[in-house]
């Protein structure tokens, strides 16, 4: 059970770190698209961007306690 507890534990953080990183990418996004013409791809970039370092953050321990 305590070895559940952990994953869920670690899923639940991840999940949470994707929701926060995008949204802050999001809108890193929204203040650099006042510069280029092309808006809604430079928020989509920037979020994705940030949504994959938080994959990439929580990866390792992810990995660990499989």
């Amino acid at each position: 059970m305590d070895r559940q507890l952990k994953l869920d534990t670690q899923l639940n953080k991840t999940a949470f770190d994707f929701v926060t990183y995008t949204t802050v990418g999001y809108f890193v996004g929204v203040g650099a698209s006042v510069f280029f013409k092309r808006k809604a791809f430079i928020r989509n970039l920037s979020a994705g961007l940030f949504a994959g370092f938080a994959f990439n953050e929580n990866q390792e321990a992810f990995n660990r306690q499989l």
